[in-house]
C-alpha cells in the first residue's frame, strides 16, 4: 500500500455515511490493544474555533519542548494535514503503516460479523496508533461532530477539557435548540475533569455547567477582561493578558481578529491549567509559540496590493466574526467577494452578514456532497437583495478573474473548508 492508496482507502469508506456512536469505535481500538488509554489528551469541542484554539495549545507545547499530537478535521489542502506531530502533517511512510495497522484489525473484525467504521472513526484510529508509536508527551484532540457520540470521545480521563463557542450546527444529528446541542458538546466532561469553558450563550452556558457539576468537574470560565488588544496591523496583533495563574504583557500574536484573541485567552487558560498542574511551560516560550502560531485559512492575507484574502468562515458565527474583521482592517474598501457553503449550515443568516459589505459576488460550489451549488447560491442572493451575483463552476476560472491592477480592491475567499483549500492552493499557484 503506498500513500495514495492509503488514502483511498480511508476516503473510500465515506459511503458508509456518519454513524454516531462509540460501539464501533471501541470494538476498533480494542482489537487495536487500545491506544489512546497510554496518551495524555486535551479534548476539544465547540462549534467555532476549535481548529485556532488547538493550533495555538499545540504550538506552545511543542515550543516548551514536549512531543505534541494534533488531531483536527478537515483538512484545507492535504489529508495528511488532520493528523500533525509537531505542527507537523503525518508523513507519507507513517500514515501508510498506520493505516495498513488499522486496515488489519478492521478486516479481522469484519469477519467476526461487525459493521465497517465510518471514514472519520477510521481517521481516528490512524491518528491515536500514531501518536501511541510516536510516544507524544500530548495529544490536542479536536471532536469531530457534536461531542457526546463522537468518536473522539473515547478516551477516558483528559488532562483538561475545552469547550469552545457553541451555536445552532449540524442540527440534523446534534438537536434542534442551543440546549440539546450544548449538551452534546459537554457529553466529553468525564468524571472528575478539569475544563475551560470559552465565553457561552446563557442558554448553552446552564447546561455546560449543570452537566460539569454532575461529573463534579472543576471549571474555569474564561473571561474577555482577561485579555485586551494593544494594538494591531494586517500581520499580527499585539495582546496583553493578565490571568489568575499567568502574566503576559504586550505579546504578539500572528492570527488577526478580536476572536482570535479569545481563542488565544482560551489557550492560555488552557495552558496556565497544565502549569499548575506541574508541567514545565514558561512565558518566554508562549510568547514565542503566540509569535510565530500558524494556521492556514483563518483570515489568511497573502497579499495586499491588491489584497487577496481567504477565511473558513463557514456558519452565521463565523460570518459574522469575517464581517467585523473586514470592517476592522479594510473600512471603506471595494470587497470583491468569493463564497460558498455548504447547504445544512444557516445560509440565510449568514448572507445577512455577508452580502451589505460586498461590491460584487461571485458564488461557488465547495467540494462536498453537502454542498450549495453556486448557480443555487446565486440565485438565492440576487432574488433576495437584489444584487448582481455571477458564479463559477470551478474555482481555477475564479481565481484567474482577479484583476491584479486594481489595488484598492479586497479580494476574498470566505466560506465552508472544502472550498478555502482548493483556493489557497490556485492562489499560490496562480497569483503569488
Amino acid at each position: 500500500m503506498n500513500v495514495t492508496e492509503a488514502i483511498s482507502y480511508i476516503e473510500a469508506t465515506h459511503k458508509f455515511g456518519t454513524r454516531l456512536g462509540l460501539d464501533s469505535m471501541r470494538l476498533l481500538l480494542n482489537a487495536m490493544d487500545n491506544p489512546q488509554d497510554k496518551l495524555k489528551f486535551i479534548h476539544i469541542a465547540g462549534t467555532n474555533g476549535k481548529g485556532s484554539t488547538s493550533t495555538m495549545i499545540a504550538t506552545i507545547l511543542k515550543t516548551a519542548g514536549y512531543t505534541t499530537g494534533l488531531f483536527t478535521s478537515p483538512f484545507l489542502e492535504a489529508f495528511n494535514e488532520r493528523i500533525q506531530l509537531n505542527n507537523e502533517p503525518i508523513d507519507d511512510d507513517s500514515l501508510v503503516a498506520a493505516t495498513t495497522f488499522v486496515k488489519e484489525r478492521i478486516e479481522v473484525l469484519l469477519e467476526q460479523g461487525e459493521p465497517h467504521p465510518t471514514e472519520f472513526e477510521m481517521v481516528t484510529a490512524v491518528g491515536l496508533q500514531y501518536f501511541y508509536e510516536k510516544q507524544v508527551d500530548f495529544v490536542v484532540l479536536e471532536v469531530g461532530m457534536g461531542g457526546r457520540l463522537d468518536a473522539t470521545n473515547i478516551i477516558k480521563d483528559p488532562l483538561a477539557v475545552v469547550i469552545m463557542g457553541i451555536s445552532n450546527d449540524h442540527t440534523d444529528y446534534l438537536g434542534n435548540t442551543l440546549a440539546e446541542i450544548a449538551y452534546e458538546k459537554a457529553s466529553i466532561i468525564k468524571e472528575g475533569s478539569d475544563v475551560v469553558v470559552y465565553p457561552q450563550d446563557p442558554e448553552a452556558l446552564k447546561v455546560i455547567l449543570d452537566f460539569a457539576e454532575s461529573k463534579n468537574a472543576n471549571v474555569v470560565l474564561v473571561n474577555p477582561d482577561d485579555i485586551s488588544i494593544l494594538s494591531h496591523t494586517t500581520h499580527d496583533q499585539t495582546l496583553k493578558y493578565r490571568g489568575d495563574h499567568l502574566y503576559l504583557d504586550g505579546f504578539t500574536l500572528k492570527l488577526l481578529g478580536d476572536h482570535q484573541s479569545l481563542n488565544c485567552l482560551t489557550a492560555l487558560e488552557v495552558i496556565a491549567l497544565l502549569i499548575r498542574k506541574g508541567y514545565s511551560i514558561n512565558s518566554s516560550q508562549i510568547k514565542e509559540a503566540l509569535a510565530n502560531v500558524v494556521f492556514p485559512g483563518r483570515f489568511e492575507i497573502f497579499q495586499e496590493n491588491p489584497v487577496i484574502l481567504i477565511d473558513g468562515a463557514h456558519n452565521s458565527n463565523g460570518i459574522q466574526a469575517f464581517v467585523k474583521n473586514m470592517k476592522q482592517y479594510f473600512p471603506n474598501r471595494t470587497i470583491n467577494l468569493f463564497f460558498g457553503m455548504l447547504e445544512d449550515k444557516d445560509i440565510e443568516e449568514s448572507l445577512s452578514y455577508l452580502v451589505p459589505i460586498a461590491s460584487t459576488i461571485h458564488t461557488l460550489t465547495p467540494n462536498s456532497d453537502r454542498a450549495m451549488p453556486a448557480d443555487k447560491m446565486a440565485t438565492l442572493i440576487s432574488t433576495t437583495y437584489g444584487k448582481s451575483v455571477d458564479f463559477y463552476d470551478n474555482m481555477d476560472d475564479a481565481v484567474k478573474s482577479i484583476n491584479l491592477t486594481q489595488t484598492n480592491e479586497v479580494n476574498v475567499f470566505v466560506g465552508s473548508l472544502y472550498m478555502i483549500g482548493e483556493a489557497r492552493t490556485l492562489i499560490r499557484k496562480h497569483l503569488l
